[in-house]
């Protein structure tokens, strides 16, 4: 027997959306469906794809293995698929990121995307996590590039990897712990994100691991601004590390290794269901692998999930 597009599509989807149901209702097909496609697919592989016994769609050793081939199959597959249909698709995508992935990756997708459709008009909205929940979530927003999405059943989420952060501060500022530990923070000024946003969960969580509450805080909706801030000695923060790169080697931001590590972040693509089709799938697996070939995130396998 041979492997089909369909098994390998009931795979890969069940496994990145975490139930057999979520596949379904991706891929517009009934729950027994899906199943039985897996299952095809184990038989003709002869090896056992998911742990059935656990409540979600968890991926054995092996299936972790067969998903990076099944994504590679299915991601040549699609662009055999629209080769020559591409050029031709117009109309607007309307486009979120948080500020993370607009200052270090954004250009590098929409500059994709537009290679594959250059006729599409691409409506950008770059703000925070929260605000673009907001959006998607009230249908303003076709698809978004953001952390730990908090979304309804009208949209799907595309978990894609981890967002790691540092403690940074200013080379000037004499903070000597080593690691630096939550108490360490009291008494120092802190800038980070308004709530709610995944960064000042990020900090306010860290803080309390070590009984220490947020106190002395700027808050703000931009990274760039915390970045300065920090920068100049007026205060520490937490910031994203693919943002924090030139930063740290210019010397314009250090570091701070802490105890205990800074949780990652869990970084999606989310796309309105409603208007899925061949071209979301493609746009998704374009902003999917320029990512990865730009190392924006730590790889799902590389941080526990």
């Amino acid at each position: 027997m041979r492997i089909t597009l369909s098994q390998l599509e009931a795979f890969y989807w069940a496994a990145k959306l975490g139930s057999i149901h979520a596949a379904a209702r991706h891929l517009h097909v009934t729950q027994p469906a899906v199943s039985a496609r897996i299952r095809e697919l184990e038989s003709t592989l002869d090896v056992q794809l998911f742990d059935r016994s656990r409540q979600r769609a968890t991926l054995t050793d092996t299936g972790q293995s067969a998903l990076r081939h099944a994504e590679a199959a299915l991601h040549s597959s699609r662009q055999l698929e629209h080769y020559g249909k591409d050029r031709k698709l117009g109309g607007k995508l309307r486009l979120g990121a948080d500020e993370c992935s607009a200052n270090v990756s954004l250009s590098a997708v929409i500059a994709q995307i537009k290679e594959h459709y250059p006729t599409l008009a691409l409506e950008i909205t770059v703000d925070v996590g929260a605000v673009l929940n907001q959006k998607l979530n009230a249908g303003d927003l076709d698809m978004a590039l953001f952390t730990n999405p908090s979304t309804s059943d009208e949209v799907t989420d595309i978990f894609i990897g981890w967002m790691p952060f540092h403690w940074v501060a200013a080379p000037s500022l004499r903070i000597t712990a080593d690691p630096f530990r939550p108490e360490h923070a009291r008494g120092q000024h802190i800038a980070t994100h308004s709530p709610p946003s995944t960064l000042h969960t990020v900090v306010e969580q860290w803080l309390a691991s070590g009984g220490v509450e947020m106190t002395g805080l700027s808050t703000t909706n931009s990274l760039a601004l915390i970045a300065r801030l920090v920068a100049s000695g007026h205060a520490i923060g937490v910031l994203p590390v693919p943002l924090l790169q030139d930063m740290l080697s210019m010397g314009a931001l250090r570091a701070l290794p802490c105890e205990p590590p800074i949780a990652p972040a869990r970084f999606h693509i989310s796309y309105l269901t409603a208007s899925h089709g061949a071209h979301i799938d493609a746009i998704v697996d374009i902003a999917r692998h320029t990512l990865t070939r730009l190392n924006f995130l730590t790889p799902v396998d590389d941080a526990s999930a």
